[in-house]
């Protein structure tokens, strides 16, 4: 994860460094050059950028030239891209060395140097072990530093060092990560930081077994990007609203409106008074397949004591979705746009609750309200014999 101060050339390196072909190209057959039956030869050892004497003004613009200097044709390989990342970090290093060296006293000069080896070091621990432990020693150095962007480097770091933990840390310590992002946000607002580890954590936590937790990072989320007023933000905008819209449904009313299938209009009111299982589905979902007979089975086990399924579906084709539905006997309602631009993931109800994963199982009470937001499986039959009872037992056959 790269911090908002962190040169744009250390990502695009970084990319390259991880790509697949850079990969590829690693693992593949050796060439002549990598051969072993070829003869060693002593490696010829260039300065790939040699750091100038001059002013830090100089000093900056020459650190910017290297950042975006390319990654040479014939360095594109896993040891080459490593090389010149290396190379290029170990110049911006020396750079810093000898702005300091010039003991400058302007307040400005002296926080863009620690954040140019602040992002040095953080980007160089991906490849080297010991730029980890400098980064931590830097760190130990900066936390008494008042300066505002000071504070914010400290703290963003300990945001994107600590979020990839979250699931190792104990409850307390998972509400204070959550609460330090919130806090951060507070004070310095949405940059790369706050948005990747927002980003980050919420889509972790969505998919977990307390999704519920992911709501206030979201609702927050959308809060700073509608600040930032950027058009382009738009369609990040309307996903975060859909997921948290969604996250915040327990304990309160579900709206569910469109057409069937067949082209009529839906009629949510009709439900009311049952327990509702609300499935966003689609018939080329593999894990959505295999939940259709478990709940074919509960709608038998419970259809008597107000238990209804109302599907939505995300199949692109009336064709693929009857095909199925014929197949299987599925007999509840579902729900398909007729507009054809208005299907698959463009469905306007997966849209309105930022679905961007099925099977999704939203389990709805008598009264409306959404009581889970992960009903399936074994955990819809505990609700279901914890809201109805324990199903009737099955007729004895004759035999």
């Amino acid at each position: 994860m790269f911090s908002a101060w962190a040169p744009l050339y250390l990502v695009l390196v970084t990319q390259c460094l991880l790509s697949t072909e850079t990969w590829a190209q690693d693992t593949a057959a050796p060439d002549e050059e990598t051969s072993a039956s070829a003869p060693d030869a002593p490696e010829e050892k260039k300065d790939l950028f040699p750091v100038p004497e001059g002013t830090a003004d100089e000093l900056f613009a020459f650190m910017e030239q290297v950042q975006q200097s390319p990654l040479p044709a014939d360095q594109r390989t896993r040891q080459g891209s490593v090389a010149f990342f290396k190379a290029q970090i170990g110049a911006i290093l020396t750079a810093c060395e000898k702005i300091d060296a010039l003991k400058p006293q302007d307040d400005a000069i002296q926080v863009r140097v620690i954040e140019e080896r602040f992002g040095a070091y953080q980007n160089l621990s991906q490849v080297d072990e010991t730029a980890a432990a400098k980064l931590a020693e830097m760190v130990q150095q900066l936390q008494s530093d008042k300066r505002d962007d000071i504070v914010r480097l400290v703290a963003g770091y300990q945001l994107e060092a600590t979020a990839p933990k979250f699931f190792r840390l104990e409850t307390a310590e998972q509400q204070q990560l959550i609460k330090d992002l919130l806090v951060y946000m507070d004070r310095f607002g949405l940059d790369s930081t706050s948005y990747a580890v927002a980003t980050g954590l919420g889509d972790a936590l969505e998919g977990s077994n307390n999704p519920r937790l992911a709501a206030p990072i979201f609702n927050r989320l959308v809060e700073e990007m509608k600040r930032v007023g950027d058009p382009r933000l738009a369609p990040q905008i309307a996903k975060y609203e859909g997921v948290s819209r969604r996250l915040n449904l327990p304990g309160q009313f579900m709206d569910v409106t469109g057409t069937t299938v067949d082209g009529e209009e839906f009629d949510w009111s009709a439900y009311r008074g049952k327990v509702v299982l609300v499935d966003f589905w689609a018939s080329w979902c593999g894990p959505c397949r295999g939940e259709i007979p478990n709940m074919k089975a509960q709608l038998q086990n419970y259809a008597d004591k107000g238990f209804a399924i109302v599907g939505i579906s995300l199949d692109k084709t009336k064709a693929d979705y009857q095909r199925y539905v014929d197949t299987q006997e599925i007999e509840w309602v579902s729900l398909m746009s007729q507009d054809e631009n208005e299907r698959g993931w463009n469905s306007p109800l997966a849209n309105y609750y930022g679905v961007g994963g099925i099977p999704m199982a939203i389990l709805v009470d008598q009264e409306g309200k959404v009581v889970s937001l992960n009903a399936i499986g074994p955990e819809l039959n505990r609700l279901l014999v914890e809201m109805l009872g324990e199903p009737a037992p099955a007729p004895e056959s004759e035999e």
